[in-house]
């Protein structure tokens, strides 16, 4: 267990979840100061791919903050090709994802078409920050969204499987809640404090359907509520000394992916589980 002067005061809400789902991996990668090596000559995997869609729909929405272009999806196809030829030496990334990504520009355009009337203007990949007794909590929300009725949307843009509502109303996916949370108390520059009203992934395959939207709770306040008491639980638990940084105490709230199962030894303690279990 590190003492208190080594355990971090200050964290984003991607790492809030892995200090929820796998402590270790925390530990290893903020105490430790240790990250995995980049493969050499390897395809981008979801998170490269996620970034570059990302770069794209910010690009085309801080270049047209307000109305759209007459020619939106031929702008935001030109802005998406100039984006993957930054990833020319990938051949992956062309043959793969940009058919995916025209897919996405024509769905992502409608949508935007559908919710245009409701939007006052528009932020994207946005750092904010609150601080809570003596830590500090950080975000860079994908966007936000000031509407015409005073209040809040805040969008997380996904490539992958966003989590379900089930789950972020279980308190296993706390990023867009504890965003809410900055959000309504003002931590984003440029935005001031508000009620939010609309937390929701937008899921961005290029498949069939290329996008689509699922709200991320129904109840905002009370799971932005929630996350807030979960989170003060969790920065008082690892403030003490004597908690350690356990690997994935939760089997049923394990992370997607992790760089640090190796260090933690997983695949050998817990194959030697299931061997007892038998």
């Amino acid at each position: 267990c590190p003492p208190f002067d080594a355990r971090p005061v200050r964290l984003s809400v991607t790492e809030i979840e892995t200090l929820m789902r796998d402590p270790y991996a925390l530990y290893a990668a903020r105490v430790l100061g240790l990250r995995a090596l980049d493969p050499i000559d390897d395809d981008p995997g979801a998170a490269e791919r996620g970034t570059i869609i990302h770069k794209a729909l910010e690009r085309f929405l801080a270049e047209n903050p307000g109305q759209l272009p007459p020619d939106a999806l031929g702008r935001l196809l030109a802005i998406g090709a100039s984006v993957f030829a930054e990833a020319l030496d990938r051949p992956g990334v062309w043959a793969f994802w940009w058919p995916r990504f025209e897919r996405i520009a024509r769905w992502f355009i409608e949508a935007e078409r559908g919710r245009h009337d409701s939007i006052a203007g528009t932020l994207t990949e946005l750092r904010g920050e609150i601080t809570l007794g003596g830590f500090t909590l950080s975000a860079k929300a994908d966007r936000i969204d000031r509407l015409v009725d005073g209040t809040l949307a805040l969008i997380d843009y996904k490539t992958g499987a966003p989590p379900s509502s089930k789950e972020v109303t279980a308190g296993h996916a706390p990023q867009l809640p504890l965003e809410a949370l900055i959000a309504m108390q003002g931590g984003f520059p440029g935005i001031a404090p508000a009620a939010v009203s609309d937390l929701s992934y937008w899921r961005l395959s290029g498949g069939d359907p290329a996008g689509k939207i699922s709200p991320a709770a129904t109840d905002i306040a009370a799971v932005t509520e929630a996350a807030r008491d979960g989170l003060e639980r969790l920065v008082a638990a690892y403030a003490d000394p004597a908690t350690p940084y356990l690997s994935r105490p939760d089997p049923d709230a394990v992370p997607r992916y992790s760089d640090y199962l190796h260090l933690a030894r997983v695949k050998e303690w817990s194959s030697s589980g299931e061997e007892e279990a038998e």
